[in-house]
């Protein structure tokens, strides 16, 4: 060893720098309160407002190979007003968000900003046993799904109006049993047409029914369809399908459609199909160039018979259906178009508008970080992913459809194993990532208490065990950071009341626990803190900004050791090299004035989940 006789130069490349990066509650994926999801346990609607101020319901996520599962969120976001943009797809999905808001496409996830006409994004293509238990008497269903269908529901009573014997047949016999009576008549045009009676006074049943469920006196198109059928079991919202389609359903040459004049009622028919596993496409209907109303076409042959299969039709209608399933038996396939992978399909953008300013909505969703909302996966951005040749040391899931090279990591053995294969330069990665560091120092104190026979820190006296946890934890983490390429570390955020002599205040700080962090923040060169704030542009428009804070604030943690970053900067991974290297010009490393907006979203600015913390 000799003592050295120059001063060591400061490090200039971002590759060798060691950074934190976490990003608020708030930043982020942001909805219009009236996106609909769906609860998993009653699997009835649930706009996205209502379950933010409820602050208990679970919702549904995309988990590992895609499939569709129920988790609980860990933070419930309303973040105020915001611009929204409207999405329509080629299936005739419709989403308003943020202009920044991502969604799933096939490269991974990308922001509504930076997605055009013609590009794909992910929607559901199928729930799997995605069924309600109410018992609604079948009678009803079938009394419902007709009259909401071919019915009258304004005057004193509630008309159906059918020619098909068969069917007028069985809706009386529904009226019936369920203690209603009725009157059959010839209508002006010769149809056929059954309207429902009281049987006595106070005694109406069909009527109070409708009644109970908003519907009655519902024009054409004002109809829906009430939030108890989506709570059905299986077999009866199978029926009540199957009497919708056979009043305004229709059975094509080599395809099934369904149309009204309530287009409400047409989108949450689309939605109830992808319970069966049927993909089927929207349009809107005009008449002498005006919206009339919207039409469902289910033209892909699977789909088609899987509709025959699980939902049918009632009446003289069964017969088109049969010789159309026998056509389609003997066709080798019929295109749709679509590009469906499994329970996903990745849905062509037809047109993306602005519709106004909108109060916006949030859900922070551990593990998987994404939630769907109007049957679309949506997710929050990635910014640890852009970091030069990177690979993530994947300790949760949320990875599966970003193209990145990772590393599964389920204990600690297989993440020392993973670094030690690093540590030999074998590769050409110039950045790690560790996606969650929170998960990863749970897999560190989890093996240091089974190596020394323990269940939790505190069970060894005297703070040992917690001192064994701390050294690992140290030890491992001062070897990646001292390796020639740069280190990122994710992790969630957390709000935290800070009490004083004087009072209290609420500070976001990286989640992990505070003996962990401590050691975290003693390694990092750099802390950032992604942020989102709202400012006016010129025309007088809410706008909304991600940014990257970088210096230390009361109310959230942040640091610069470097000295090399401005105050803020634009949550963009370009403008963040470009600042750090000194090639940034003032307008772009500055971006929008700190502190002269409000958090507006929740998305988390530096890493592929929301909510996260990045060390480069």
């Amino acid at each position: 060893m000799t003592l050295p006789t120059a001063k060591t130069p400061k490090t200039t490349d971002l590759n060798k720098q060691t950074i934190l990066l976490y990003g608020a509650p708030k930043l982020g994926k942001c909805l219009a309160g009236n996106t609909l999801l769906y609860d998993p346990t009653t699997a009835r609607p649930v706009p996205l407002s209502r379950v933010v101020d409820a602050k208990s319901d679970s919702v549904f996520t995309m988990g590992l190979a895609g499939l569709v599962t129920a988790v609980q969120p860990s933070h419930y976001i309303e973040n105020g007003e915001a611009p929204l943009f409207r999405v329509t797809t080629q299936t005739g999905r419709v989403i308003d968000a943020t202009n920044e808001h991502p969604f799933l496409t096939r490269n991974g996830w990308v922001p509504l900003n930076e997605l055009a006409v013609n590009e794909r994004v992910g929607v559901i293509a199928q729930y799997h046993s995605f069924f309600g238990g109410t018992k609604t008497d079948p009678e009803f269903i079938k009394i419902l799904a007709y009259l909401i269908a071919d019915g009258s529901l304004g005057g004193t009573s509630p008309v159906f109006t059918k020619n098909d014997d068969e069917v007028r047949e069985e809706f009386k016999q529904a009226i019936e049993a369920v203690g209603d009576g009725y009157l059959e008549y010839d209508g002006s045009s010769g149809v056929k047409q059954v309207r429902v009676k009281g049987k006595s006074i106070g005694r109406y049943n069909v009527l109070n029914f409708l009644r109970d469920h908003g519907l009655d006196g519902k024009l054409s198109g004002e109809k829906f369809i009430p939030d108890f059928v989506f709570g059905l079991m299986r077999e009866r919202l199978s029926l009540f399908l199957n009497r919708l389609f056979t009043c305004d359903g229709s059975i094509e040459k080599k395809s099934i459609s369904y149309s009204s004049k309530s287009i409400r009622m047409v989108q949450q028919v689309q939605h109830l199909l992808l319970r069966f596993g049927i993909v089927s496409n929207l349009r809107n209907r005009f008449i002498d160039g005006q919206l009339y109303g919207a039409e469902l076409l289910i033209s892909g042959k699977s789909d088609v018979l899987r509709f025959l299969d699980e939902i049918g039709v009632y009446g003289e209608k069964q017969i088109a259906a049969e010789r159309l399933r026998e056509l389609l038996y003997s066709v080798r396939c019929a295109g749709t178009q679509l590009d469906r992978r499994g329970d996903i399909l990745f849905d062509r953008i037809v047109s993306i508008e602005p519709i106004g300013v909108g109060t916006v909505y949030d859900l922070t969703i551990p593990d998987t970080h994404n939630f769907v909302a109007n049957d679309f996966v949506v997710h929050n951005s990635s910014f640890a992913s852009q970091f030069p040749e990177a690979m993530f040391f994947e300790c949760e899931p949320g990875l599966n459809h970003l193209e990145v090279f990772k590393v599964p990591i389920y204990s600690w053995e297989a993440f020392l194993e993973a670094c030690k294969l690093l540590a030999k330069g074998d590769h050409n990665f110039k950045t790690l990532v560790i996606d969650t560091v929170d998960n990863a120092f749970k897999m560190c104190s989890d093996y240091v208490c089974a190596k020394h026979g323990i269940e939790y820190e505190g069970d060894m006296g005297h703070g040992k065990g917690w001192a064994l946890v701390k050294n690992e934890w140290h030890r491992v983490l001062t070897r990646l950071a001292s390796l020639p390429y740069g280190l990122i570390l994710i992790s969630h955020a957390v709000d935290k009341t800070i009490e004083t002599r004087t009072g209290e205040y609420t500070k976001t700080t990286p989640s992990l626990p505070d003996r962990a962090r401590n050691v975290v923040l003693g390694l990092v060169d750099i802390i950032l803190y992604g942020d989102s704030i709202s400012r006016k542009d010129a025309a007088g428009n809410l706008v909304v900004d991600r940014v990257l804070r970088t210096k230390p604030h009361p109310t959230y943690e942040a640091g610069d050791r470097t000295g090399r970053l401005p105050e803020m900067l634009p949550l963009d991974y370009a403008a963040f090299n470009s600042a750090f290297s000194g090639t940034a010009s003032n307008s772009t490393a500055q971006s929008p004035a700190p502190g002269k907006g409000t958090v507006a979203s929740n998305s988390t600015p530096g890493s592929t989940q929301a909510g996260k913390a990045v060390k480069q």
